[in-house]
């Protein structure tokens, strides 16, 4: 089994599926996972729209890789239904989603994470709402080595060959470029 649905399958997976660029049909949502700029202002904005348009039991999760789940939870009045499901890039080849837990978010909104995370094929991981989570507090000190050895005139691309070697699924200027520098610089700061 090659893990693809047929197509078939996808057309009915796609049906249970409904993305928006506006803000209506947001009433009828069990689950919204919000993917907009990494700026705190941006994303507390958006939480307090969700927070009015949305059922009082949908859970709110955010995709921020390294910005307080919390924070954004406070511009809801119901703080406890908002979780962090942060997916690594690129999502296709990236296997783990981190699922964020705040000290208020409430059981049955991280069991939804989880249980929808599981679904996708994703493997979640439960951590706590601190910066960079936890697998950024891994990758940035791997980044930043493969940086270091650049610097003293390693090449990149045997750098991200080497590293390709070794098992992981991208080298890391790979990765770098995929992220994008800016996330990856905002990452930083707010390690």
């Amino acid at each position: 089994y090659s893990g693809r649905l047929s197509a078939l399958e996808a057309r009915h997976a796609l049906n249970r599926v409904s993305p928006c660029t506006d803000w209506s049909g947001l009433g009828l949502a069990d689950l919204v996972v919000e993917a907009v700029a990494e700026s705190m202002d941006v994303k507390r904005d958006v939480f307090a729209k969700l927070d009015r348009l949305t059922r009082p039991d949908c859970v709110l999760a955010t995709n921020t890789s390294s910005l307080s789940v919390a924070e954004m939870a406070a511009a809801t009045a119901r703080p406890g239904r908002v979780v962090g499901l942060h997916f690594f890039n690129p999502v296709p080849k990236m296997p783990l989603v981190e699922v964020v837990r705040t000290d208020v978010s409430d059981d049955q909104a991280l069991a939804t994470a989880v249980g929808v995370s599981l679904k996708i094929g994703k493997t979640p991981v439960l951590v706590k709402d601190a910066p960079g989570f936890l697998v950024n507090r891994v990758l940035i000190p791997y980044l930043a080595e493969a940086q270091v050895m650049a610097g003293e005139g390693i090449p990149v691309l045997d750098i991200d060959r080497a590293m390709k070697k070794w098992g992981m699924p991208m080298g890391p200027f790979e990765l770098m470029d995929e992220i994008g520098l800016d996330i990856g610089a905002h990452v930083l700061k707010s390690l």
